[in-house]
């Protein structure tokens, strides 16, 4: 979809992302050869090296970026939001950790990646996320043309529980989410409250506990 990415990266206002890149002496935020690597060989795909990528980006972008996109609106023109169970914009933090398009033969290649690292995951926050981007997309991805999007999990270790059976197909490729290991350094530690044996329930004491 022509224009789309550009729109995306203007509503792009996260300051982590910028302080992120400065940091890290990658303010264009880049991906990595090799991270770039894995995520062309996870979904088949030739992510080239100029790919845009954001982090903590809201779907409340993501619609609003496909709407105006696909209905060619002006920036400062105000426009109906919806329907209230199909608003465009909803007002909330509901958002994906990490995302990279991509312009491939006059289509917009969107991979939307969603990360855990020590808390674990909920059925019922990934069902929440898996609705509302069945609704911006559409559950066959084909509400906007021009537009394809792919999704994945990464976590150190592969989740056995998750029910994808609510999830549209393009989330979920016979019925199973895609996942790729998120590696982590094998010292990362974790501080809990205990009592004063380390035992707990409790909050005067705390302690450093292997993750």
């Amino acid at each position: 979809m022509e224009g789309l990415i550009k729109i995306l990266e203007s509503l792009n206002r996260k300051e982590r992302f910028f302080l992120v890149g400065a940091a890290l002496g990658n303010p264009d935020f880049r991906l990595g050869d090799e991270y770039a690597r894995k995520l062309s060989d996870l979904f088949h795909l030739d992510i080239p090296p100029d790919s845009w990528v954001a982090m903590d980006y809201h779907l409340d972008w993501i619609s609003t970026a496909l709407h105006v996109t696909h209905n060619q609106l002006s920036h400062g023109e105000p426009w109906p939001n919806g329907r209230i169970d199909d608003r465009i914009v909803r007002g909330n933090q509901e958002d994906v950790d990490l995302i990279v398009g991509f312009e491939r033969a006059g289509t917009t290649v969107l991979l939307l990646v969603e990360a855990k690292a020590a808390t674990g995951w909920t059925n019922s926050q990934q069902q929440s996320k898996a609705d509302r981007l069945s609704g911006i997309f559409g559950a066959e991805s084909d509400r906007y043309p021009g537009v394809e999007p792919h999704f994945a999990l990464t976590s150190p270790r592969k989740p056995e529980k998750i029910d994808a059976s609510g999830w549209p197909s393009w989330m979920a490729p016979e019925g199973r989410p895609i996942w790729f290991q998120l590696k982590l350094h094998p010292d990362r530690r974790r501080v809990v409250r205990c009592d004063q044996t380390g035992g707990s329930p409790a909050t005067k004491f705390a302690v450093i506990r292997s993750a």
